[in-house]
């Protein structure tokens, strides 16, 4: 029953973060006196001590008898700097309310009716009826969604290595691919990085089209000759043509029959291959879905993170069978599935 009061280390997590603790030790060498950085943070000594002392006890931080506080590399990637950091993934927590949310957790527990407020997420419970990604785009959240944007190119490149090492992306070397609602386009930019004969396409609403081509002019001005930037709605308009389509954890953002919406509205765009003049390419076009996939022996953070997805969009984390129902009622055919380091695994379909 230890695990009652889990949300504890959660919270002395975010507020060390947030403190900016581990970047503090950091830039004095790795080892500061606890005086020095209540001194520095302008802390209450006793009651940061005890803050530390908690975190250290689950592993983050090291502590020596003298009262001198170390990094350890479980929080140096709390870190700002760090190369995998998480920073602004913890402050996400804060930043879009998680924890109102969960207060609300069992609210759409009960069998759902016609009646809208009992179909509202336990987010929009919280927040007044507005949903999380309609909320997070109101213009006094900008500094929220700043910290949300920057949160998923974290937890993106905290993954990525097994994505790029365990599934074979060499195949799509001189393909034009389309990576669908892809944010600034990170993954992309480095796969087309990889591979110089690739084409690349991102596909996404225009207002984080307008923030990816200030991104990709500055950090990626040699790949701007090969990228397309389209402005679009999963939900409405279908990607231009291309060979390969891409969607990297979009789907467990929504329920089955919002995600179903998506793939019909990707698999239309098949359609538009065959009128455009484009097209030279003999490559038979490809749906790759990367997300996280329910396995009988998934470790438990997998499916605490099913219930933060159901907590805040209403959205899942999918076994393989239900992702294959979702691509058959869809237009897709399911081919294979390819497990990577990282918890994610890479889905492939054809168009039926």
């Amino acid at each position: 029953m230890n695990e009652m009061g889990g949300f504890m280390i959660t919270r002395v997590i975010y507020e060390l973060t947030k403190l900016e603790i581990a970047d503090i030790i950091k830039a004095q060498g790795g080892k500061m006196n606890i005086s020095e950085i209540a001194k520095v943070t302008g802390t209450d000594e006793d009651k940061l001590n005890r803050f530390l002392r908690f975190a250290t006890s689950k592993g983050i931080f090291r502590v020596h008898d003298d009262g001198i506080y170390a990094n350890n590399s479980q929080s140096l990637i709390l870190c700002k700097d760090h190369p995998n950091t998480i920073h602004n993934a913890i402050l996400l927590y804060e930043a879009v309310e998680y924890p109102s949310a969960v207060k609300y957790l069992a609210y759409n527990l009960k069998l759902q009716t016609d009646n809208k407020k009992e179909q509202m997420t336990p987010f929009a419970k919280a927040h007044n009826g507005i949903e999380l990604f309609e909320w997070i785009s109101l213009p006094e959240n900008k500094e929220r969604q700043e910290i949300f944007n920057k949160a998923m190119v974290e937890q993106d490149n905290a993954t990525d290595n097994g994505l790029y090492q365990d599934y074979d992306w060499s195949q799509y070397c001189n393909t034009k691919f389309v990576d669908v609602a892809g944010g600034i386009g990170g993954f992309l930019s480095q796969l087309m990085t990889r591979y110089p004969t690739m084409k690349g396409v991102l596909y996404e609403l225009p207002k984080v089209i307008e923030m990816s081509e200030q991104t990709w002019s500055t950090n990626h001005k040699q790949l701007l000759n090969r990228v397309q930037f389209v402005r679009g709605d999963f939900f409405i308009n279908p990607p231009p043509p291309a060979d390969i389509y891409f969607l990297r954890s979009i789907l467990h953002n929504w329920p089955d029959e919002q995600a179903i919406k998506i793939l019909k509205t990707v698999r239309s765009a098949i359609h538009l291959n065959n009128a455009s003049s484009e097209m030279t390419s003999y490559f038979k076009p490809k749906l790759l879905i990367v997300d996280r996939v329910i396995y009988d022996e998934s470790p438990s953070h997998v499916y605490q993170l099913d219930l933060m997805m159901m907590c805040m969009c209403n959205g899942k984390e999918r076994t393989k069978s239900e992702m294959e129902k979702l691509l058959d009622k869809s237009g897709w055919k399911f081919i294979k599935i390819t497990s990577c380091r990282g918890g994610f695994s890479v889905i492939e379909a054809d168009p039926l």
